[in-house]
């Protein structure tokens, strides 16, 4: 199975303007500015840290561009990345990269001390809006976007022909169509297993992250930045427990994407679904290679939005932040934007990138020839606002680790959907937070 360099967090072309055209703030602040990149304060390396593969012709042009080598150093998967960010800052930058690769749900841990990054230059009109606002602190911009993760559904038409099903468009009707929500998704699986002889999804930890993401604040007070107390967390539990109750009947084969046996349930083909943002459907290629039938559906529960995305950004305490600033720009330009999705599948927040015809237009032979990059841009541009995803706080990324593990539980076996709930309640005290009032 190969998913660990592509597997972070870790995304309408026509509808481009759906997703709003702004620029972004500047001003002072951050950890200051950079100062300017000179011939006197050039590097003959710079390094950056993260996990997934990098076109070479991007680390190539920088090189020939500049006189800089760039030497990724990779991470076998973004929690690596995230244990070496932390340890790093807690130590005054020692052992840090040039540029880190941060994902969206730990980037505002990284960021509790703003002054610990570099604030990076404006660079007007090149993202999405949101993208831009998800990178700042206090209106100071410290991460330049990579991808975002449109939400879609891959399944295979081959197995849900069980049930009647046999391309995309009949797929999208049988989860709800444009009246799609979590239960009927869930009642689609309920429907599946009980006429075929394998599971409706992977692992139902995979949805209910999806179904997480959508909501405005999920875990944390926007206002205080304090978690919620889970225990009188009712949105949560309510979701919780319709995922925990699919669970237990059996909808899921609870492997989820870093399981050891995830590449060897789609070769065995134990699964006719998968939540699938964007980022994830050159994964699932590499894994499902030789099984016929994947698609990408262009129906979405809820009406879609967004799991993941990344930042590129710069340590203030780097001793190249000057070319740094220099190289997190390159890696994020619109042609470079371009490169990723052709090399891993991520889908742009870039504008001009979104909007190229060759994204858009490119066919996908694995997902039967259909254009995957127009299909991720209509359902970002259906998202709306959804897409930027709720609040996340400091302790979005554990809190949710606390709560999927009580859904990855109920899959095993080893709780009732009710007792797996008592058990996230338990363990999330266990943690000793100040809750919001």
């Amino acid at each position: 199975m190969r998913i660990s360099k592509k597997a972070a967090a870790a995304a309408g072309f026509a509808a481009t303007a759906a997703l709003a055209l702004t620029a972004c703030g500047g001003g002072a602040g951050g950890g200051g500015s950079a100062g300017e990149a000179t011939e006197d304060n050039k590097p003959a390396q710079l390094t950056v840290a993260a996990w997934m593969d990098f076109p070479q012709e991007l680390l190539d042009s920088f090189e020939e561009e500049y006189g800089i080598e760039v030497v990724v150093n990779s991470f076998p998967d973004g929690a690596s990345a995230q244990t070496v960010l932390r340890n790093g800052l807690a130590a005054d930058g020692a052992g840090l990269s040039d540029v880190h690769l941060i994902e969206l749900d730990w980037w505002t841990e990284m960021m509790a001390i703003p002054e610990d990054w570099v604030e990076l230059p404006e660079i007007p009109g090149r993202w999405v809006d949101w993208k831009v606002t998800q990178g700042s602190v206090d209106g100071k911009i410290t991460g330049y976007g990579t991808d975002i993760g449109p939400l879609g559904v891959a399944f295979n038409q081959e197995m849900t022909a069980s049930v009647g099903v046999t391309d995309p468009e009949s797929f999208g009707e049988f989860i709800g169509g444009d009246n799609a929500t979590w239960q009927t998704f869930l009642d689609a699986g309920r429907e599946y297993v009980a006429a075929s002889d394998n599971y409706f999804v992977d692992s139902l930890t995979n949805a209910f992250q999806a179904a997480i993401n959508l909501l405005p604040s999920a875990f944390e007070d926007p206002a205080s930045g304090k978690p919620y107390n889970m225990a009188d967390n009712a949105e949560v539990k309510d979701l919780f427990m319709m995922f925990a109750q699919a669970a237990e009947d059996g909808v899921s084969a609870g492997i989820a994407i870093g399981h050891a046996d995830w590449g060897a349930g789609f070769q065995n083909e134990q699964w006719a679904t998968v939540i699938t943002p964007a980022w994830m459907a050159g994964i699932i290629q590499e894994n499902a290679d030789g099984v016929d039938g994947w698609r990408i559906a262009s129906a979405f529960p809820e009406g879609g939005g967004n799991w993941g995305g990344s930042f590129f950004s710069v340590p203030a305490t780097g001793e190249n932040t000057e070319w740094a600033v220099k190289l997190a720009d390159h890696l994020t330009s619109s042609e470079a934007a371009i490169q990723w999705f052709h090399t891993t599948g991520q889908f742009p927040s870039q504008l001009e990138a979104m909007s190229s015809a060759d994204i858009a237009e490119t066919e996908n032979e694995f997902f039967g020839g259909q254009r995957i990059g127009q299909i991720y841009g209509d359902l970002a541009a259906a998202a709306g606002d959804a897409a930027a995803g709720g609040f996340r706080g400091e302790n979005f990324a554990g809190i949710q680790t606390v709560v999927t593990d009580g859904i990855r539980l109920v899959e095993s076996g080893g709780a009732t959907a009710e007792s797996a709930w008592d058990s996230v309640v338990s363990n999330f005290e266990a943690l000793g937070f100040e809750t919001a009032d």
